[in-house]
């Protein structure tokens, strides 16, 4: 495992690898201050919630004046507008803005820099899956490029599905939430066969209850903070279970394991996305348009038992 004590460490030791990290909002402020401590000597670019000014420029003026200071041109303001699906409001002011609309403008006037190294807090936040996809296809394509990203404060599903490496923070270490996939050959579920009928539920807890959850109802199967959960609905119901003992229960009823992380409902999935050659995403029809990771090592796989 890649646990850190202290945020320096984990940036000294994962110097040239994207990083993000599910923590609060102190402890974000402390990583934004080491991040400009080590990398002061780079082109930095930063992202954050607090982020105010401006509100009276409209988007465009905004990011000509960003692109300018970068030493952009009209061609990049229009390909970041285009890209991160501004066009519709180029003339608002910034003061009219929802937060995830501005979250995207702000995404948008960081990208005209093409930094080295990019800070940004919850980047993913509040965004609908077409804005989900139009970060991530940014983040991935300035990946391969080389900038790093240091991003903090999501969710450790949102901080999974970006590149790189996810963390949590707790008692004051940094955790890794999985480790590398490439190299291991993908775990597949033993097909049910046969005639007899098996009953399954999934036991899940809430408020001192056992709630007894039909496979069909299932969205997914996530692990995260040591922790595993059932989402149905949008709701996530802890469980007892482990993943191995889930994957097990639930690979006969049409779920997969998308990630060490992720067990999947194959039938609540959308839409399958490739970012880049080692970046991709499955966006489900549930109530919450869920974007979940898919590990390289598992598309495959994936494709075999599907015929995707």
């Amino acid at each position: 495992m890649r646990d850190y004590d202290s945020v320096e460490s984990l940036l000294a030791a994962e110097e040239c690898t994207s990083l993000h990290i599910e923590c609060s909002t102190a402890v974000s402020e402390q990583i934004r201050e080491a991040v400009r401590v080590r990398y002061g000597s780079r082109r930095c670019a930063f992202m954050l919630c607090d982020d105010q000014g401006f509100e009276r420029e409209t988007v465009r003026s905004y990011l000509v004046l960003f692109a300018r200071i970068a030493g952009q041109g009209h061609s990049a303001v229009e390909k970041a507008v285009a890209h991160f699906g501004l066009a519709d409001m180029v003339e608002r002011k910034l003061k009219g803005c929802t937060k995830a609309e501005r979250t995207l403008v702000d995404l948008a006037r960081v990208s005209l820099a093409e930094p080295e190294v990019c800070f940004c807090e919850r980047p993913l936040f509040d965004l609908g899956a077409e804005a989900r996809r139009a970060v991530l296809t940014w983040m991935a394509e300035r990946v391969e490029h080389g900038t790093i990203f240091i991003t903090t404060a999501e969710p450790l599903r949102e901080a999974m599905l970006m590149p790189g490496i996810a963390f949590w923070y707790e008692d004051g270490w940094f955790m890794a939430a999985d480790v590398s996939e490439e190299d291991s050959e993908p775990e597949v579920g033993d097909v049910f066969l046969g005639d007899e009928v098996r009953v399954c539920k999934i036991p899940a807890k809430t408020e001192g209850a056992t709630l007894l959850l039909d496979p069909k109802d299932i969205d997914f199967v996530e692990s995260m903070n040591k922790a595993n959960y059932v989402s149905v609905r949008g709701n996530l119901y802890q469980t007892a279970l482990t993943m191995d003992d889930l994957e097990g229960e639930l690979v006969r009823f049409g779920f997969f394991r998308c990630h060490r992380s992720y067990i999947v409902n194959v039938q609540k999935v959308a839409k399958v996305e490739r970012y880049t050659r080692n970046s991709f995403n499955l966006t489900l029809n549930d109530v919450a348009e869920s974007s979940i990771p898919l590990a390289k090592g598992r598309a495959d796989e994936l494709r075999k038992q599907f015929g995707w």
